[in-house]
C-alpha cells in the first residue's frame, strides 16, 4: 500500500495540480478546521474550492500590486458573468451574515468592483515557437473582483459554493506569460537606471493590459467575455468535431508515462476543443470506434440523447450551480433538497434564489412531507410552485438512495424538475437519467480518477417536459469556461473510466463486507446495505455494474475507535473521493465542523470515517483495513 504522505503534502504525491492534501492523523483534520498554524502553514495544496491554489494566490498578488487600494484583496474569475455574480453575492449576503464575529463593515455602492485584464504574449513570434511551454498566442481575459479584505469570507463562500473561480492551470498560464513578457522587455529595452525599479518595473510590463473599460460595475456589459470556443479556435483549434477521432487516434499512440509533461504543456492545446467534444460524447454514452474496440460499453438508456445535451462545467459544484441557475430562468419557486446531500449543494439552493426546503433524512416520513410541500405550494396564491427536487444517488456520505420512481411521479404531478447527482453511483453503475430532468456529476472524481483536474457535467433528458426550455436556456446562457489544459487532462484521464469502475466496484464490495463482519463496527453505509431496494431500481442490468467505490463506517467504540482506525490506515488520507487510489477522511469533521450537532440529527455521526476505495490489489487492501481494525481494542 501507499506509504503515509506527510502532513500538508499534495495527494497524490508529487502532482502539481493535485486536488487533495494529506491530513494523515485524525487530529490533523481537527486542527485544520480550527485553523491551527501547525497544519495550515504546511499545506502545499488542498481541494481547490476550499484551498486557493498557490499559483492563484500568486496571481492575486500581482493583481493587488497593480490595482488594489490599501487593505483590498481580490478574487479572479474566468468570465465577466462569474465576476458579476460574485459582486452581487457579496452585496446580497453582507447584511444577512453581518455579525460581531465576522466584523466587517457593509460595503458601499461601487466599493466592490471588477477589473478586467487581458493577458497575451508581447512577442508573438517567440510565442509561436515556444514548444516547451506551449504559450498560446491568443489573448486571455481574466476578471478580478476587488473588495475590502474584511469581506474575504463572503467572497470565499461564493468561490466555494459555485466553483466559478479560475483553475490553477489558467493562473499558471497567466503567470508564465508575465514572465515571458518581462524577459522579452528586459532583452529589448535599453539599459537605464530606472529599468532596475523592482516592483515598479513589474507594474510596467508583466503581460497584463487593461481593456478600455477595465473597471466595471456588477451590471455593466461593456466588457465582452471572450467565449471559450472562440478563444480555442483563435488558438488553433476547431469548434467543429468532425476530425476529432483522427486527432485522438494520433494522441493515443503516444506513451502513457510522464502524464503531466506528455499530455500537458507539451501537447498542442489546439486539441482542447476536440477533447471537449470527446468528453461530451463519452458522458452521453456515444463511444468512439476506438473505445468500442477497447471493450468500453455504456448505455444511458435514454432515447434521443446526444452529445449536444451534455454541458461540461469547470467543477462538479459548478454543474450543480449552473443547473440551478438555468432552472431559475424558467421558474421562480423554491427547490427541495431531498436527503442529506453534499454540503455545498444545500448552500447553493439556500443562498441563490428564493430558498429551499431541506428534507435531510431522505426516507420514511420525508416522502410524505415532500408531497405536502409540493401540494401546499401548488395551491398557494402567495407562493410559487416548487421549482425542482434535488437529490444524490447515492448520497454523500450516508450512501442512501432515494426512491426515484416516487420522486419522478411527484415531480410530474406538481410540475417540478427532478435533478439527480450521479457522482457517487456513476453512470456505468446506475441509470438515473431515465428518471431525471437533469443529471449532474463531478468529473473530478472517478470519471477522472487521477485527482489532478477539476470538472463537472450537466446532462439534459430530451424526453422530459422541461427539456425544450432548459435546452434553450443552456444554449443561450451556459459559458464554456473549462480551461484548455484542464480539458486535455480530463479527456486523457477518463479514457479508461469504463474499465476502472468494475475493478473499484469489486474492491469496495470486499472492503464493505470485511468491515460489516467486524464486531468493532456499528454501521457500514454502502449502497448494497443502505436503502438497497431503491438502489437496485436504478442499478444497471449489466455484468459489470456494481455499488460504486464509496462507503462510510461508524465504530462501536465511538470517537476513540474512529481515531485509532483512521490513524492506522496506511493509505492516502485527505479530502475528495473517486480516486484511483484509496483515500479516507473523517468526513463530518471536514464538512460540518461548525455544525456537528446539526449533522448528527440526520444520522451523520461526527466520528464517521468515509472511505473511497481505489484500484490497489485486492489482498493488499483487505490486509490494510484489517490492520486498522486490529488497532482498535476488543
Amino acid at each position: 500500500m501507499n506509504p503515509q504522505v506527510p502532513l500538508g503534502e499534495c495527494v497524490p504525491p508529487s502532482t502539481q495540480y493535485a486536488v487533495s492534501v494529506s491530513l494523515p492523523m485524525w487530529e490533523d483534520n481537527v486542527d485544520y478546521e480550527k485553523g491551527e498554524s501547525r497544519v495550515v502553514d504546511r499545506m502545499v495544496s488542498g481541494y481547490p474550492r476550499f484551498f486557493i491554489a498557490k499559483s492563484i494566490q500568486a496571481l492575486v498578488t500581482v493583481i493587488k500590486d497593480k490595482f488594489a487600494l490599501p487593505n483590498e484583496t481580490a478574487m479572479i474569475f474566468p468570465s465577466l458573468k462569474c465576476a458579476d455574480r460574485c459582486v452581487a453575492f457579496i452585496y446580497d449576503q453582507a447584511p444577512k451574515q453581518q455579525s460581531a464575529e465576522l466584523g466587517y463593515v457593509l460595503p458601499r455602492s461601487g466599493q466592490v468592483r471588477i477589473v478586467t485584464h487581458v493577458v497575451e504574449p508581447i512577442n508573438k513570434k517567440a510565442a509561436a515557437l515556444d514548444a516547451t511551454n506551449n504559450v498560446l498566442q491568443a489573448p486571455v481575459a481574466i476578471y478580478c473582483v476587488l473588495f475590502p479584505e474584511d469581506l474575504f469570507p463572503l467572497a470565499k463562500q461564493y468561490w466555494q459554493h459555485t466553483g466559478d473561480g479560475i483553475s490553477a492551470r489558467l493562473a499558471d498560464h497567466c503567470l508564465h506569460i508575465a514572465r515571458v513578457n518581462e524577459e522579452f522587455e528586459q532583452e529589448t529595452i535599453p539599459f537605464s537606471p530606472s529599468s532596475l525599479g523592482g516592483a515598479s518595473r513589474r507594474k510596467q510590463g508583466s503581460g497584463y493590459h487593461r481593456t478600455p473599460s477595465s473597471v466595471t460595475s456588477p451590471s455593466s456589459s461593456n466588457v465582452s467575455t471572450p467565449a471559450a470556443r472562440s478563444f480555442l479556435t483563435a488558438a488553433g483549434g476547431s469548434a467543429e468535431a468532425d476530425n476529432d477521432e483522427n486527432l485522438l487516434s494520433e494522441i493515443r499512440i503516444e506513451a502513457d508515462t510522464f502524464v503531466e509533461e506528455r499530455f500537458g504543456r507539451n501537447l498542442s492545446l489546439k486539441y482542447s476543443a476536440n477533447m471537449k467534444a470527446a468528453l461530451r460524447r463519452r458522458i452521453a454514452g456515444a463511444l468512439s470506434e476506438e473505445e468500442q474496440k477497447q471493450g468500453a460499453q455504456v448505455e444511458r438508456g435514454v432515447a434521443g440523447l446526444s452529445a449536444d445535451d451534455v454541458f461540461v462545467a469547470t467543477t462538479g459544484m459548478g454543474a450543480i450551480f449552473q443547473a440551478h441557475q438555468a432552472l431559475l430562468r424558467i421558474g421562480r419557486g423554491k427547490s427541495i433538497c431531498f436527503g442529506f446531500s453534499y454540503t455545498d449543494t444545500l448552500k447553493v439552493l439556500q443562498k441563490f434564489g428564493p430558498g429551499a426546503y431541506f428534507l435531510g433524512h431522505g426516507e420514511g416520513a420525508d416522502y410524505d412531507e415532500l408531497e405536502q410541500i409540493l401540494e401546499r405550494h401548488a395551491k398557494s396564491a402567495e407562493e410559487d410552485p416548487i421549482l425542482a427536487i434535488f437529490t444524490e444517488c447515492p448520497s454523500n456520505p450516508l450512501l442512501k438512495t432515494a426512491d426515484l420512481s416516487r420522486l419522478r411521479s411527484l415531480a410530474d404531478q406538481y410540475g417540478a424538475a427532478l435533478v439527480v447527482d450521479e457522482t457517487i453511483g456513476s453512470f456505468p453503475n446506475v441509470d438515473v437519467l431515465s428518471w431525471a430532468d437533469i443529471v449532474v456529476s463531478s468529473l473530478t472524481k472517478v470519471f477522472s480518477g487521477d485527482s489532478n483536474v477539476m470538472g463537472g457535467s450537466i446532462v439534459l433528458n430530451p424526453n422530459r417536459t422541461h427539456y425544450a426550455r432548459l435546452r434553450a436556456t443552456m444554449d443561450a446562457e451556459f459559458e464554456d469556461l473549462l480551461w484548455c489544459e484542464d480539458a486535455v487532462f480530463l479527456e486523457r484521464n477518463s479514457r479508461d473510466f469504463m474499465s476502472r469502475v468494475p475493478r473499484i466496484n469489486a474492491n469496495a464490495l470486499a472492503v464493505a463486507e470485511l468491515l460489516a463482519a467486524s464486531p468493532k463496527v456499528a454501521q457500514v453505509n454502502y449502497p448494497k446495505f443502505t436503502t438497497p431496494d431503491n438502489y437496485e431500481l436504478i442499478k444497471r442490468k449489466t455484468a459489470d455494474a456494481g455499488y460504486g467505490g464509496l462507503l462510510s463506517v461508524v465504530f462501536a467504540g465511538g470517537e476513540d475507535a474512529s481515531r485509532l482506525f483512521y490513524d492506522n490506515l496506511s493509505c492516502c488520507k485527505g479530502p475528495s473521493l473517486g480516486t484511483n487510489f484509496t483515500l479516507a477522511s473523517p468526513y463530518t469533521i471536514l464538512a460540518h465542523f461548525t455544525e456537528l450537532d446539526w449533522a448528527a440529527k440526520y444520522g451523520v455521526s461526527p466520528y464517521l470515517v468515509r472511505i473511497s476505495v481505489g484500484l490497489e490489489p485486492h489482498n493488499e487492501l483487505l490486509a490494510m483495513f484489517q490492520t486498522a481494525l486490529d488497532a482498535i481494542p476488543e
